[in-house]
């Protein structure tokens, strides 16, 4: 007997794809935002996404055709995402792969939606047409295929040569920040040490990064140089997670300078101790630091300002770009300083603290987990650095929650 085809409903299955392209913004903020744990994300924006998604999905073939993929051609990058993942959930995975490639090809501009989207998908299932394409004449294609690979931590062996020669920055900072997942450092010492004399800031941000995680001194010493810049924020990370006396006097002096007191803050929350939060309890009333200064007294104590009734009502916000930073709570200073006067002599000077707790990869550990989303970078960033290479944690924080998860659990017990 001939199977019917049901025609789908297209008003419904269109609504999928608006839905889905309005909750990839709202899931990538939350990847990043201050008021989310990830299980807060997994059983919020993400779940209501990955529905609408299934939706498109299970429309099989004649969805693909009319719908999803005329959508990779986008000029909304959410909705080039939104589609390109429905391809990939789908059961055709190999002709949805084929399909992103061809868009690669003939738009490349395309290319920063279409990694976001190739990344969200287990590694297992699209690794091997990936490795593939790191051959591809096409260097476009052969930079997106290789951005997934390192997004996941993996090596890309000879391509990676080829990519650090590119002449476009964008490929070449990728690359850098590719090295450190490489099983021979040594081959790649020159061209990061090269990359630390970059004037592109993409790339010199990239190279110090590389250069920090290889233990390389030139580029401790050029993180010092570049975190004097206004946009020397990476560095300044760099230097709080180092520790050492000279840094973390020049980040405190920086507190001084309007245009870097954001990332100084940013950083020394991160250094986790009390004498940085004597420092940075100066700007509890400033307006644009105020909320970053209340930050850095929860990273180090733990309180949770709403839950303590130590937060003010926001204000309305009129900027015309949402900022991670935009959720934070507004300390109430007077019940900030209070606190801390009383609870003050709790917290050792020069001792480092996570959420209120003693500094430590078991409590960086247990923020990468149950901390806030926006915080997590920071504590991966610090177990990298702290742990040898085959303890460091290979996990994407871009990546859906079940396969941030799965990563979490493979991590060895740190203490």
């Amino acid at each position: 007997m001939r199977r019917v085809e049901v025609e789908p409903l297209w008003d419904v299955v269109e609504e999928h794809l608006d839905e889905a392209e309005f909750l990839w913004g709202v899931w990538r903020h939350s990847l990043v935002a201050p008021d989310y744990t990830l299980d807060e994300v997994a059983e919020g924006p993400e779940e209501r996404l990955f529905a609408h998604l299934e939706g498109l999905a299970v429309g099989g073939p004649v969805v693909a055709e009319r719908l999803l993929l005329p959508a990779l051609a986008s000029d909304e990058p959410a909705r080039v995402s939104a589609a390109a993942l429905a391809l990939l959930q789908g059961p055709r995975r190999e002709e949805a792969l084929a399909a992103i490639v061809e868009v690669l090809r003939a738009r490349p501009q395309q290319r920063a939606p279409l990694v976001r989207a190739l990344a969200c998908v287990d590694p297992a299932m699209t690794g091997p047409r990936l490795r593939e394409l790191l051959a591809d004449y096409d260097e476009a294609v052969m930079a997106a295929a290789a951005e997934v690979l390192a997004l996941h931590h993996a090596p890309l062996g000879d391509a990676l040569g080829l990519l650090l020669a590119s002449d476009d920055a964008a490929t070449r900072a990728m690359a850098l920040r590719a090295v450190a997942d490489e099983p021979d450092l040594g081959r790649f010492v020159r061209a990061v040490t090269a990359g630390l004399q970059e004037l592109g800031p993409s790339v010199l941000d990239a190279a110090i990064d590389a250069g920090v995680r290889m233990g390389l001194a030139p580029a401790w010493a050029r993180a010092r140089e570049r975190m004097r810049e206004v946009d020397g924020g990476a560095a300044m990370l760099l230097l709080a997670l180092g520790g050492e006396t000279d840094d973390i006097a020049a980040i405190v002096a920086a507190l001084g300078d309007r245009k870097r007191r954001v990332a100084a803050l940013w950083a020394l929350g991160f250094h986790g101790t009390p004498e940085v939060v004597d420092a940075a309890l100066e700007w509890l009333e400033d307006p644009v630091a105020g909320p970053l200064a209340g930050e850095v007294f929860s990273a180090v104590t733990g309180v949770d300002l709403a839950a303590a009734h130590m937060d003010l009502p926001r204000e309305d916000d009129e900027a015309l770009e949402h900022r991670p930073e935009d959720d934070l709570p507004r300390a109430d200073p007077m019940a900030v300083l209070q606190w801390w006067t009383r609870h003050r002599e709790r917290f050792v000077d020069g001792r480092r603290y996570v959420a209120g707790a003693a500094h430590s990869p078991a409590a960086l550990a247990r923020g990468l987990r149950f901390g806030a989303m926006r915080r997590r970078p920071g504590y991966l960033l610090e177990l990298t650095l702290a742990l040898p290479p085959a303890s460091r944690p290979r996990v994407l924080l871009a990546a859906p929650t079940a396969l941030q998860l799965r990563a979490l659990a493979a991590m060895a017990p740190v203490e």
